[in-house]
């Protein structure tokens, strides 16, 4: 038995997220039947994570178990050959049996882009929050500091979400700002359903005067969902990065 890591990128848009879902189009399946095709057997993809509906990625990882000897290059330009052009194969290695893309994760970096620019291009608008509305930078600098460390982030997650351990550990959070694109850039040990895009619409609350910086440790023990912003449209939010410790 042999173990394949996946490095992917993909436009989310046309799909209704990750995982795979009756009737609906998703990344898992389309790359389940790609992989299936060219090793000619049943595959289980297992991703790092789930992306939800219109999220984006430029650094998804999956593992698959094969039996088959197959180069990976030859693996890696069948399935590219297969998939969808919103889609593509980075990456396709050979790591041990034990590594698993989820569980063996030991931090993701997604970034968040809002876009600043009253004229949207055609070639950024599917990937971008477009918001024109004055913003108060330096409340949301001091908002997102108060994310960083440990914290329970059941106030700025989906309550339908299936965990019950709602406790993760944030890195880095910071914005990077130019004229046209503030790009929002979290890494963590890990994430919660729809929990970067509510971090972002309770920052965006604090540009505009809705929410006080100082509030953000009141959201945190409230713990509850109704008191954080609203979550930032799908589209604005990309997977960069998911980083592992030695294979």
């Amino acid at each position: 038995m042999r173990n394949i890591k996946l490095t992917l990128a993909y436009d989310g848009t046309p799909y209704h997220g990750w995982q795979i879902q009756p009737g609906v189009p998703t990344v898992q399946s389309a790359l389940n039947d790609a992989l299936e095709r060219i090793l000619d057997h049943p595959v289980t993809t297992h991703g790092s994570g789930r992306t939800d509906a219109g999220v984006h990625a430029h650094g998804q990882v999956a593992h698959v178990h094969t039996e088959r000897s197959m180069d990976t290059d030859a693996l890696h330009k069948g399935v590219n050959a297969l998939l969808a052009p919103e889609v593509r194969i980075t990456m396709v290695e050979e790591v041990p049996l034990e590594f698993h893309a989820r569980k063996s994760a030991t931090s993701k970096t997604y970034e968040y882009h809002v876009w600043r620019d009253p004229v949207v291009s055609p070639f950024h608008h599917r990937y971008v929050h477009a918001l024109w509305r004055p913003l108060n930078a330096d409340a949301m600098d001091r908002a997102t500091e108060r994310f960083l460390g440990v914290h329970d982030f059941t106030s700025f997650s989906a309550t339908s979400a299936e965990v019950e351990d709602r406790v993760r550990e944030i890195y880095d959070a910071e914005w990077e700002r130019d004229p046209s694109d503030w790009v929002f850039r979290i890494r963590a040990n890990g994430f919660l359903q729809y929990m970067v895009r509510t971090i972002v619409g309770t920052l965006i609350d604090v540009g505009t005067g809705r929410t006080d910086p100082d509030a953000i440790d009141d959201l945190f023990d409230a713990l509850d969902r109704k008191v954080a912003g609203p979550s930032a449209p799908a589209k604005g939010l990309h997977l960069i990065q998911v980083d592992y410790g030695e294979l």
